[in-house]
């Protein structure tokens, strides 16, 4: 059936034809595992060459990128540096939030000196306004080196029983609070899990880097 001059039926007639000899290209599938053989061995487009050991990984950030490493794009190459330590740094860092107990009303509340003291020691992070939180702010290469940092933060938080506020905006920029709710206010919990936050291997983004070199070490 159909008009002899291509009409529509003999365009049907001719689909149907192919798809009868499909059988003798590669067998009708009966399971998902060979659908996926046909699908895979008859796609020209398909290519097998992919393999796990032609990645590697960014040191910080996880990502797969080609074996040759990083790719570059003009001076934007992956950004990695590690924070200034300050005086009294790994003092804090040698304490422990568990150690000190758990926070309540009763934890000592620091004094406006006491705090601009312990602020030398992690001097990423700026005092509020209010003098009652201290905030650390950058942005990362990515969403994922963003993300890492966070599950990072993550770990050392319930390690010390001592959680900041996190905020993670515009994909890839990191905002961390710390203050004492309890008391409304800073203690030496909060400085001592800001120095070992600082700890945290941060990839960050190579223009907020060059813009941020002196706050970093660079």
């Amino acid at each position: 059936r159909g008009f002899d001059e291509g009409g529509r039926h003999t365009r049907v007639c001719r689909a149907r034809a192919w798809r009868c000899a499909w059988p003798r290209i590669a067998p009708a599938a009966s399971s998902a595992s060979s659908r996926t053989w046909r699908r895979k061995d008859l796609n020209p487009f398909v290519d097998r060459a992919r393999d796990a050991s032609s990645v590697t990984r960014f040191p910080a950030c996880g990502r797969a990128v080609p074996s040759g490493g990083a790719k570059k794009r003009g001076t934007d190459v992956v950004a990695m540096a590690s924070l200034p330590k300050g005086e009294g740094a790994q003092e804090l860092i040698a304490q422990s939030c568990a150690a000190l107990g758990a926070c309540s009303r009763d934890t000592p509340k620091l004094t406006a000196e006491e705090v601009q003291i312990r602020l030398k020691a992690v001097p990423t992070w700026t005092l509020d306004p209010s003098g009652a939180a201290i905030s650390r702010s950058f942005t990362a290469k990515n969403w994922q080196c963003a993300v890492d940092f966070v599950n990072a933060l993550s770990a050392i938080a319930e390690e010390e029983g001592h959680h900041p506020d996190v905020h993670l905006t515009n994909y890839r920029d990191v905002r961390v609070t710390a203050s004492t709710h309890a008391i409304g206010g800073l203690s030496l919990h909060d400085f001592v899990l800001a120095a070992k936050l600082d700890t945290i291997d941060v990839t960050y983004s190579p223009k907020w880097l060059r813009e941020n070199a002196e706050a970093v070490g660079e």
